[in-house]
Formats: C-alpha cells, structure tokens, sequence
C-alpha cells in the first residue's frame, strides 16, 4: 500500500512540475517599453548588432539617409564612442499597440570633437599633400586620421552632451520596435550627425 501511495504522490508530483511548465510557456509575459528601450541602449553601449536589429526598424538604427553607415563601420570608434554613452529613463506612456519611452540620453559632445577632428585631419592632408617624395599612401592617411578620431574619443575630459527624447515603439509580438528617428540617432551619437550635417553645409 506504502509503495502505492509513493508511486502516485511521485506522478502527481511529476505532473504538477510538468502543468507548471506548460503554463509558465504559454504565460510569458510581453517585454514592457522600458525594459526593450534598455535593451536595446544597451546592445548599442556593446554594440552588438544582433540585438539591436532585434528591437529597431528595418531602417535600423540610423537610417539609410543618415549618413552613419560609414561611421559604423569604424568598428572600433564607435565600440569608444557608444561605452561613454549613458541613459536614464524619465517616463513611459502606453496606448493600444504603441508606447513612447522619455528617456535622457548622455554621450561624448560629438560637435566639439568632430571641429577638432576636422581641423586636425585636413592639416594632415594638407601636409601630405606638400610632402612630395615622401607622401604617405592613401591608406596610411585613412589609419592616421582614424587614428586621430579613436584618439580624440579615448581623452577623458571630453565634455558630456545630454539630450532628452521621445522614444516611440510600436508593439511586436512579445516585444517592441523602436522607430528611430533623427533625433534620436543623433542623441545616440553625441550630436555628431547634426555637427557634421552643419559642418557640410546640409542644414
């Protein structure tokens, strides 16, 4: 009778562990907007692209008329750039399938950076150009001025750009989409795209 009794209560034990599992599946809960915005600012501080194209739009991050695809690429720059990023979420609101996220966004102030890099490059160019017999190569002037860029993000007195967003998102599945947006890119990015858009005279 004993060894009856432990057989059934082992089952029902087994059972109860198994109907826990089903329901713990088929009750997963939906990412709130705060937390995909945190992910997602986060995947970006590590840049970890399979992340972040998990929670931004087909455009991606910045947009295909942003003029950052280049900038990406510097895959070590912007490894410097985006650690020195922080964020603080203010707020969250949500409405049906669509949710904006207030969030202060702090990062290296890109425009001062960028006049120097600009400055410091072109004079570099300009040497080159002198130089004659002794010029460098194309290729060594690119890893000379990214050089300059990586070393003008690594100095520790660099000053702090904060910027204060509306971030929207659009509901997907169990998640969020984040639609980005220029403000939003250039938040990311310190100012850097409105100082170069400025710098180029696309303003």
């Amino acid at each position: 009778m004993n060894r009856i009794i432990k057989k059934k209560t082992s089952m029902l034990i087994v059972c109860v562990l198994l109907l826990s599992l089903v329901f713990t599946g088929c009750g997963q809960k939906t990412e709130t907007p705060e937390q995909a915005v945190t992910n997602a600012l986060n995947a970006i501080k590590k840049l970890d692209i399979d992340t972040m194209r998990k929670y931004f739009n087909d455009d991606g991050l910045y947009g295909s008329d942003s003029g950052t695809d280049e900038l990406l690429e510097d895959e070590e720059g912007m490894k410097l750039l985006f650690s020195k990023m922080s964020f603080k979420i203010i707020s969250s609101s949500e409405k049906g399938d669509t949710a904006t996220v207030k969030t202060e966004i702090t990062n290296i102030d890109m425009a001062s950076v960028m006049v120097e890099y600009f400055d410091q490059a072109f004079s570099m160019v300009f040497s080159n150009a002198l130089a004659g017999d002794g010029a460098k190569s194309d290729e060594e002037m690119e890893a000379l001025t990214e050089q300059l860029f990586i070393d003008l993000i690594k100095r520790e007195d660099n000053q702090m750009k904060t910027t204060t967003v509306d971030i929207k998102l659009t509901k997907n599945k169990n998640s969020w989409k984040i639609e980005s947006n220029d403000e939003l890119q250039d938040a990311i990015f310190g100012g850097m795209i409105s100082s170069m858009e400025e710098m180029l005279g696309e303003q």
